[in-house]
């Protein structure tokens, strides 16, 4: 019975010339945003990872000179780009692609692409993951908003129902028709970006990403498409159950989200750049705990000359400015920990306040979802950024410790050559594991299934209501 009504289903939409119409535009736009992003992603991943090789190549070969200028001179780190990050843009656009690794500072992520944007791109990128969240739905609400409204228009509802078909099997019957005649035009979509992923350079590797993202926005459409048949159960008219799913599209996928960032930003405010770096420069004039570098250098000054018996730094067997150096960046490490800690603390304290309006709307959840396994999210930038930072604290250390063991008292005149600087090692991005994706999605999926699940149980309970119109 429900192959036959969904049978039904499916050839009345193939014979809607508007319906089929509006899904054919659907699908080529959403080809054209993954070939657009198929582009992009061989053009700038080949730019990165040329951009890496040649200032890896610029430290290896910067020839002899002291390892504190050497530290100086620093290294760029470039972010790494997937497959999925041009499907999905996310966060990438404004928040820099390289950082710069030197001795003593921390530096924030720079070259952020919206810089260079123009106006326009204010509207928003037509890439894969935008075309799916925002028309999607339209294509689905277009396929099925009056599969009971309109029968019921017609009158031929309660014959259908007088010959004894059971409401909740055709309510399940029209939405497998509708699903299918979505499906004509979306899965074939989802197949090609899926092979196209396979010959992307890297791209088996997120492979399993691409899955996952698959059958998430699938189960997205599926809310839609549940809702909008309920809706149109419930409603008196085609026309009403039209007017309801748009303006809850409207809502959930237009108001909501500005909604829920600017609530963010309201509740936890982010310092501004200049106010960041003023109360970075002022912990690095007083230290974190109290200490000063002054009195920690004038400490270790003190106990250095005890441990080898001396009364002068020019008599120690080491090169006591390579422990101030190590000191300096001692200071300044826990300096950058406290604040970006802070920073890092309430940029996840905004991304909670998203996370919670994700009950109200399936837009935002699907989102946050798309993002993170795209690896375009605010989470996997903050990623970035740790490993970087972690490479560079390593990368002075050793430095640091080279001057301080190679030369004695406090002479300059050390010169290290290209054995140190290839025991720093160079930076290379490591992509977080699946797993760990899928664990941090855990409430964006709850809030899919969650919504997934009501919008079923809304469905079969307005299907339950037909019954009446047997009688």
């Amino acid at each position: 019975m429900i192959i036959s009504i969904a049978r039904k289903e499916l050839t009345a939409a193939l014979r809607d010339g508007r319906v089929m119409w509006s899904a054919a535009i659907f699908a080529i736009m959403l080809v054209a945003s993954l070939a657009s992003a198929a582009q992009r992603y061989g053009v700038i991943s080949q730019e990165r990872e040329a951009a890496q090789a040649i200032v890896n190549e610029q430290w290896q070969n910067q020839g002899e000179k002291n390892p504190h200028a050497a530290a100086h001179y620093g290294v760029y780190a470039f972010k790494a780009v997937t497959p999925l990050s041009f499907f999905d843009t996310g966060v990438s656009s404004f928040t820099g692609v390289s950082i710069w690794l030197e001795a003593h500072k921390q530096n924030m992520a720079e070259g952020e692409p919206a810089r260079d944007a123009t106006a326009i791109a204010r509207f928003g990128e037509l890439t894969g993951a935008f075309t799916l969240q925002m028309l999607l739905p339209l294509l689905v609400i277009l396929l099925s908003f009056a599969s009971f409204a309109g029968e019921r228009e017609q009158g031929t509802l309660r014959q259908v129902l007088a010959m004894g078909v059971s409401p909740v099997r055709l309510y399940f019957g029209k939405a497998l028709g509708a699903a299918a005649a979505a499906g004509l035009f979306v899965i074939p979509v989802f197949a090609l970006g899926l092979i196209g992923l396979l010959f992307a350079p890297n791209g088996m590797s997120f492979l399993g990403h691409g899955l996952v993202l698959m059958a998430t926005y699938l189960a997205y459409a599926a809310i839609f498409l549940f809702l909008t048949l309920a809706v149109s159960a419930a409603a008196d008219s085609s026309r009403t159950a039209l007017v309801v799913m748009v303006a809850f599209w409207a809502v959930s996928s237009v108001a909501l989200p500005k909604a829920a960032s600017d609530t963010a930003r309201l509740i936890h405010s982010t310092p501004t750049a200049v106010g960041f770096q003023r109360a970075i420069a002022a912990d690095l004039e007083t230290g974190v705990d109290g200490k000063s570098l002054d009195s920690l250098v004038a400490e270790r000054k003190a106990q250095t000359l005890r441990l080898y018996k001396v009364d002068a730094i020019e008599k120690l067997p080491i090169n006591f400015q390579g422990i101030v150096l190590g000191l300096q960046e001692q200071v300044s490490n826990a300096v950058f920990d406290k604040n970006y800690g802070q920073l890092n603390a309430t940029l996840n304290k905004q991304k909670g306040v998203f996370e919670s309006f994700s009950v109200l709307s399936p837009r935002l959840a699907i989102q946050l979802a798309s993002m993170e396994l795209s690896e375009t999210s605010l989470g996997t930038h903050l990623d970035f950024a740790t490993q970087a930072e972690t490479y560079r604290r390593n990368m002075i250390d050793v430095m640091n410790k080279a001057m301080t063991m190679n030369s004695s008292g406090a002479s300059p005149d050390y010169r290290a050559g290209p054995e140190l600087w290839a025991k720093a090692g160079m930076f290379a991005y490591q992509h977080p594991p699946l797993v760990k994706l899928l664990t941090t999605l855990g409430p964006s999926f709850m809030v899919l299934f969650l919504w997934l699940a009501g919008s079923i149980v809304a469905g079969v309970l307005a299907a339950r209501r037909l019954k009446a119109l047997a009688a």
